[in-house]
């Protein structure tokens, strides 16, 4: 049997302990590795799979950067691919892929980082990881978690083929990241154990891993000697090594496997995390879609149009969301203390990504680099679409002029735009009357008792593929809300209406749908990692109904619906049944429609005041799921409606599912974004979760789960009290690119006199359907554009794009931005292209030189 003994750590940035807690011991750490290093010359040892301890260590410890530099470059330390270990569910694709380019930037000045997609702890896996990993000329996997009943026939060894047909060599650490971890201080002692365990695994013909570490633990300085005992007591060729040493790259002799990893068979999933503080799963999603849908796309044409380089801005706000996408962290199962910390990161990646937005889109609407408001009442305003199709949609206008005070000679002097707010004056927008809001931002300027904060919404038409249109704004008599107790609203052919009970009747394309956005509310005695429900459960009692409907001129409106409920206030202290008092929990739900726009959005608000309880948000669709997909990592899926035969497995399996955005049923789509874990039930209904309340880290005797899954610490932050808000939207189709352009939506802007892209310009249009644009961005290097596409379907699409700037040369490329070969074909501006089924492609365009 031929082992490899790799010694290593895993390293959780933050779990249990704070982030700076585990840096001090990552320090003592990595300093005894490198004293290993100079003391035994055949020592080798696997920094993790992520590149950021380096960063992490060198920051406090800068003298060790020669030391740790030279040891990888002799090959004896090993790191990433990853920057930051990640989970593999939560994140977007795009962030995966960013994550992978910046572990890459971190240690290419190191020699290079490993070739191994190594994710020893992550809570499950997409279906389109061996696409991500050969993307980077990855060829091996080597993990613990998600293996389902096929793990049986599999065996240790196999090819994961992704749906594009990618494939990689899977290789299963069954018994963990650890299995030859904390080894006995005698070296005969530690061999005879390890020979022990592997006098009962078969030798199947694959190397034997030996993880020798384990979470945040100094390494083992004896190695050496037991490798040497262990070979003398067993006659085995054992060796020291790192985990290329193990890896051959998929081999067709190798049985196959296809699909996502998300089953219990031989190690807890934990799939309670995809609900677990979902105010931090919230912020993710809104980092990703700034970056991925406005600033990276507005930056990477700005730059070629002759505007600022805003490649450091981004770079900045990603490293913040890729810390939090570290699994303990997005997952939401540390302490109450990290989860503030996750929160103030995402707090600097969301205002770093709207305000480089903000100054992108104002530079090319004509603004200078002071960027003044123009002194006017009645300034332009620029709406910007970032799809790469035309769009219509409900925009918001944020009427905020800069400066917002001058001070002449020591006298207060306000704009002109400040004066009409004061005035309470009314607006149109190219002619057609705007919604008046008083604006909801805490930050905004206010210099006046009373003084308003004021936002505009209107609908804007046709704005053109990563192009905007220039509106004229003229005052006008104000125009309110009519407000009445009406039941129904409508635009084109959807009708909303408000039942007796607080939930909405939906018509929408010929579909008809009853009781959409009803409350389940289940008692949970589970944890951060499990969802687990109580024998007996009387849920939450319908207290009160009240609504109101908003109708303005402009075609915008609204239903205003507040229901109240009382739920059990909380769990006994054993765990055992839900308590009998009961508190009052209001749920507030308002509903938009408007005039071109082919969807209905809501806003959800819920007021929590109980503790340990589930809250799910249902979508009956009347219709047995046969049609039922959902987005899943770079596709569309199937999720699982049966729920898997799972008698033998460790971990029971979930009835719920992780998504990347939505889930479509009998005719329906229901837009979640942040809100990750759905379930469809037998009989068509969607649930959403929308809260989950939870008091402890990790709690044994629990039925979802027989093997406690970390430190039984308890988190009264996972309780979740207090206001939690999110966006859904409900449409009539599972379109990938569509459902994306209702996330992102349209930005305005105050315009300028001097615009670096004239209005009504398209940057970038796709010309055929069927074909979603996944990602566009400053290319890493500098060098040029990369430009993403995605085909979700079964079968090969062309796909042609064109360019509103001149192009210098076009090369396709992998997701690690070097040329692959494959064919584009130029036709002036625009480009042709083929797809594969389920598959990406990647171009790097760099564009003619300005003037």
């Amino acid at each position: 049997m031929d082992c490899i003994v790799v010694s290593h750590f895993h390293w959780d940035r933050e779990w249990y302990r704070t982030f700076e807690t585990y840096r001090a011991r990552l320090a003592d750490a990595v300093d005894r590795v490198l004293e290993l290093l100079d003391a035994d010359p055949d020592y080798r040892f696997l920094l993790d799979g992520q590149t950021v301890v380096l960063e992490d260590y060198l920051a406090v410890r800068p003298q060790r950067r020669a030391a740790l530099s030279d040891a990888l470059h002799a090959g004896r330390l090993s790191t990433g691919p990853w920057y930051v270990q990640p989970d593999s569910l939560l994140p977007s694709g795009e962030a995966l892929v960013r994550n992978l380019l910046y572990g890459r930037r971190v240690a290419d000045p190191f020699g290079g980082g490993s070739r191994i997609a190594y994710v020893p702890d992550s809570f499950g896996h997409p279906a389109q990881f061996p696409q991500l990993f050969t993307g980077f000329g990855m060829t091996t996997f080597i993990y613990w978690r998600g293996n389902g009943s096929e793990i049986d026939d599999l065996g240790r060894a196999y090819r994961w083929v992704a749906p594009n047909g990618s494939e990689v060599e899977a290789l299963l650490l069954r018994d963990g990241y650890f299995n030859a971890a904390c080894l006995p201080a005698d070296a005969l002692d530690a061999a005879t154990r390890i020979a022990e365990h592997l006098a009962h695994a078969p030798d199947d013909g694959h190397p034997r891993i030996l993880m020798n570490g384990f979470d945040h633990m100094l390494p083992d300085p004896h190695v050496g000697d037991v490798v040497e005992t262990l070979s003398r007591l067993t006659e085995w060729p054992i060796r020291r090594g790192l985990l290329e040493d193990a890896a051959r790259g998929p081999l067709p002799t190798m049985p196959v496997h296809r699909g996502a990893l998300i089953g219990g068979r031989l190690a807890n999933l934990l799939p309670g995390v995809w609900s677990t503080r979902l105010p931090i799963k919230l912020a993710n999603r809104r980092c990703e879609a700034l970056l991925e849908g406005w600033a990276e796309p507005w930056s990477a044409f700005a730059s070629a149009l002759g505007g600022p380089d805003e490649t450091p801005a981004l770079r900045l706000a990603w490293q913040q969301v890729l810390y939090n996408q570290a699994h303990d962290s997005i997952c939401g199962c540390s302490l109450d203390a990290v989860d503030l910390q996750v929160r103030a990161r995402y707090d600097t990646a969301e205002g770093l990504a709207r305000e480089t937005t903000t100054r992108l889109l104002e530079r090319l609407a004509g603004h200078d680099v002071e960027r003044r408001t123009p002194d006017s009442a009645t300034p332009d305003i620029a709406v910007f679409n970032p799809s790469p199709f035309a769009v219509t949609d409900v925009v918001r206008i944020a009427l905020d002029p800069y400066p917002s005070l001058k001070l002449p000679v020591g006298q207060p002097e306000f704009p002109a735009l400040f004066i009409a707010m004061l005035e309470q004056t009314g607006f149109t927008v190219d002619g057609r009357p705007a919604r008046l809001i008083d604006s909801d931002d805490p930050t905004r300027a206010r210099w006046l008792p009373f003084q308003p904060a004021l936002d505009l919404e209107v609908v804007v038409a046709d704005v053109p593929p990563f192009g905007y249109r220039r509106l004229r704004l003229e005052r006008a008599e104000r125009l309110d809300d009519v407000v009445d107790e009406g039941r129904l609203i409508g635009a084109g052919d959807i009708r909303v209406a408000v039942a007796d009970d607080g939930t909405l009747d939906l018509d929408l394309g010929g579909h008809r749908y009853r009781g959409l956005f009803g409350l389940e509310d289940r008692g949970d005695r589970g944890d951060t990692y499990d969802f687990d429900a109580f024998f007996e459960d009387r849920g939450a009692a319908l207290l009160s109904v009240s609504w109101q409907r908003l109708r303005h001129p402009s075609g915008l409106q609204r239903l205003l619906v507040t229901r109240v409920y009382s739920v059990p206030a909380g769990a006994d202290a054993e765990h055992r049944q839900r308590l009998d008092n009961e508190v009052p929990m209001t749920l507030t739900l308002e509903a938009r429609v408007a005039p071109g726009v082919s969807r209905v959005d809501v806003r959800v608000r819920l007021d929590n005041t109980a503790r340990d309880h589930r809250v799910r948000l249902l979508f009956p669709t009347g219709a047995a799921p046969l049609d039922c997909v959902a987005a899943t990592t770079f596709d569309i899926g199937a999720p699982p409606i049966d729920r898997a035969d799972d008698l033998h497995w460790l971990h029971p399996a979930p009835s719920t599912f992780p998504h990347q955005g939505w889930v479509y049923a009998g005719g329906l789509a229901v837009g979640a974004p942040g809100l990750p874990e759905a379930e469809v039930t037998a009989d068509g209904t969607i649930a959403v979760t929308l809260l989950r309340a939870v008091g402890w880290i990790s709690r044994v005797g629990l039925g979802s789960r027989a093997q406690p899954a970390g430190p039984m610490m308890p988190v009264e932050g996972a309780q979740m009290l207090g206001r939690l808000e999110a966006n859904l939207s409900l449409s009539g189709t599972p379109d990938l690119a569509a459902l994306r352009a209702d996330e992102l939506g349209l930005r305005a802007v105050i315009a300028g006199a001097a615009p670096l892209l004239p209005p009504d310009t398209s940057l970038l249009e796709l010309l055929t359907p069927f074909v979603h644009l996944s990602a566009c961005k400053p290319a890493e290097d500098g060098d040029g554009v990369i430009i993403r596409l995605l085909n979700a379907a079964d079968v090969v699409r062309p796909a042609a794009l064109r360019l509103g700037l001149p192009i210098a040369s076009v090369e396709s490329v992998r997701l690690d931005e070097t040329p692959d070969g494959d064919a584009v074909r130029r036709d002036g501006d625009t480009l042709h292209l083929t797809v594969g089924p389920h598959a990406l492609r990647s171009l790097r365009v760099r564009f003619a030189a300005a003037g």
